[in-house]
């Protein structure tokens, strides 16, 4: 299988879901070259995912995680992946994205977090397809990578607002900043777990279309919010 279209059908997903996004900020778009550093970023913390995950396997037992209970597959959904994949997001975002210049309205959160997100999931979509072969690929395109991207923004949108808000409010964005993510993406892993059936993927459908008026309704928020709005826009 060539190289090229390994990158191609990994990443068209993410280009797609990045563009889409990008458009929602309507007043004052963020620098390209921002994004694509975002989005770098968000590729490096895939790679300190991995180690991080890896170096948590060491600390349980590989039998019981393989055992199926509901234990396991609760420590594996929200743990080994939810907490370890956000918070390796969060890092890059929180340290790095949120003390850019750029980043001078709550929507930019949205639009970053989503790029830092989408580096992530293209560099997993890659090594999936890679693995598993191009059969994989429609199933990742239509839920794993619109998942990261929707985590991505639940995170940015909750940074946008610690940035820029003011009193006790401050301190719950930055708690659902990260908080929210994980819980996220642990119920999305934790209902795979539970096989591939077709409850399954209704469950996760369901799911992915109340995440996504989740998203899009904070997204609307956070275009209101933006100072660049025109007075009496719409």
């Amino acid at each position: 299988m060539k190289l090229g279209l390994l990158i191609v059908v990994a990443a068209a997903p993410s280009l797609f879901l990045l563009t889409f996004f990008y458009l929602k900020d309507r007043y004052e778009r963020e620098p390209l070259l921002q994004i694509l550093m975002a989005f770098g970023l968000g590729l490096y913390s895939m790679i300190a995912a991995q180690g991080m995950a890896t170096t948590a396997e060491g600390w349980i037992s590989a039998e019981w995680l393989a055992s199926g209970t509901e234990s396991a597959r609760l420590v594996d959904a929200f743990v080994l992946s939810g907490f370890v994949e956000e918070l390796a997001k969060w890092v890059v975002l929180v340290m790095a994205v949120y003390h850019w210049d750029e980043f001078d309205e709550p929507l930019d959160g949205v639009v970053y977090g989503v790029a830092v997100a989408l580096g992530f999931a293209t560099l997993e979509n890659f090594l999936f397809v890679l693995r598993l072969g191009l059969g994989v690929a429609w199933q990742r395109a239509l839920f794993a990578v619109p998942a990261h991207a929707l985590f991505g923004a639940t995170m940015g949108y909750y940074a946008g607002r610690a940035k820029f808000a003011r009193g006790r409010a401050l301190w719950l964005d930055r708690a659902l900043c990260l908080a929210a993510p994980i819980v996220f993406h642990g119920l999305y892993d934790y209902a795979l777990h539970h096989g591939l059936g077709p409850r399954i993927w209704v469950v996760i459908s369901v799911g992915s279309a109340a995440l996504w008026v989740f998203v899009l309704r904070r997204v609307r928020h956070a275009q209101n919010a933006s100072p660049f709005r025109p007075a009496g826009g719409a």
